[in-house]
């Protein structure tokens, strides 16, 4: 880790969001995807702007960078960033991929913008009193990897590992593991969450009702690349019926007070690595306006 982020500039503290407000006894499970996080920044922003504050955020990849950024109370930041850099290939892009080895690029996300261009309220995040947990696939045994973080830049490594996409991505190494994008094993933690957490869940997901996952059209060049990891790769194998079966239950949970449901109401038509800002806006418009639509329904699901 660098010095600048071991040592972020003084700036980067400001009133978070969460200031003065209670939690929930709720976990928020959030979805990855990509760009198409710009769905649940917009109903993350939905629920700051409501005072709704979960006691604890179950992320994976851009669910995770969605929810540290919800944990710190910084109202706005998800979908400004990505607004922002999405026409930098310093911040996600295959020129990135070429260059450092990561699409989205290590350095400059996650110490070029948050210690310099755009300070991130590190102060913010660990005195909240919401805590985050960031999903991560462990490719020796694979398995999704859980980790709370207790503090914001020693754990940093984990949120990158979260949102370290397959083949673009270098393998994170982190006490003794080797960690990948998390949504290879759990794309959706709703299990973890009904095993370790409380009586009610707000899951947001990032594609629509009607979305089926296909089989990965990259299998051989993933086996040839994660060879010394067959564990991992069985699961990149089976993660279309594993998640299309999950896709599959999620409404009737929904339907029977497991969890309260949100999703995008049409399909999602932003690439993963979108360079349209326009686009991005437009995601990020409907997706807290999807949270306002269905605030009366999840108000009584919390307070019931």
């Amino acid at each position: 880790m660098s010095d600048d982020i071991k040592n972020p500039t003084p700036e980067s503290t400001h009133e978070p969001a969460w200031r003065g407000c209670s939690t929930l006894p709720v976990d928020l499970v959030l979805e990855g995807g990509a760009m198409r996080g710009q769905f649940t920044a917009g109903v993350l922003d939905f629920l700051m702007d409501q005072k709704v504050f979960c006691e604890r955020v179950i992320g994976v990849s851009a669910g995770a960078l969605c929810g540290y950024n919800y944990v710190a109370g910084e109202l706005g930041r998800a979908c400004y960033l990505n607004v922002k850099y999405c026409d930098d290939w310093r911040y996600l892009s295959m020129k990135s991929f070429v260059r450092t080895g990561n699409a989205c690029g290590r350095d400059f996300s996650f110490n070029v913008i948050p210690n310099k261009l755009e300070p991130f309220n590190y102060a913010g995040f660990d005195t909240s009193p919401m805590r985050l947990v960031a999903v991560s696939s462990n490719l020796d045994t694979g398995e999704a990897d859980y980790h709370e973080f207790t503090d914001s830049l020693a754990d940093l490594p984990y949120l990158i590992a979260s949102s370290s996409m397959p083949l673009v991505s270098q393998i994170v190494e982190v006490d003794g593991k080797r960690l990948l994008d998390g949504g290879t094993c759990d794309s959706v933690p709703v299990l973890y969450s009904l095993l370790t957490g409380p009586r009610k869940r707000i899951v947001v997901l990032t594609q629509a009702a009607d979305y089926v996952k296909g089989p990965n059209k990259l299998m051989a060049l993933l086996r040839q690349r994660y060879a010394d990891a067959p564990l991992y790769v069985e699961r990149l194998h089976n993660r279309h019926y594993d998640y299309n079966r999950l896709y599959r239950a999620l409404p009737r949970m929904h339907d029977e007070g497991w969890l309260f449901l949100v999703r995008p109401p049409e399909p999602v038509t932003v690439a993963s690595m979108e360079r349209d800002p326009a686009k991005l806006m437009a995601l990020y418009e409907q997706g807290y306006a999807e949270a306002g639509r269905v605030w009366p329904a999840l108000e009584r699901y919390l307070t019931e």
